[in-house]
């Protein structure tokens, strides 16, 4: 369970974040996703949208492990 919750903490800014992530859902829907997989135990741990994404260190929340993944470009493939 959350330790705090937001919405009961202060309504007004979780409506305004809700509205906020609501419309970047829609203009996230669907692009080509990519997700990173924890190499120590395979928990989903970050999805990417398509752009470009540089290098990031990421501590797995299911194993604990700190994982440091490579950057990750999106292009679309030449088709001869």
């Amino acid at each position: 369970m959350p330790r705090y919750n937001p919405r009961e903490g202060d309504p007004q800014r979780y409506a305004r974040a809700m509205a906020q992530q609501s419309e970047l859902r829609k203009q996230c829907a669907g692009q080509y996703t990519v997700a990173r997989i924890c190499p120590f135990c395979d928990h989903k741990v970050e999805i990417l949208y398509r752009g470009s994404h540089g290098p990031c260190s990421i501590k797995c929340p299911n194993c604990g492990e700190e994982v440091l993944f490579p950057p990750v470009s999106f292009r679309r493939s030449k088709t001869a």
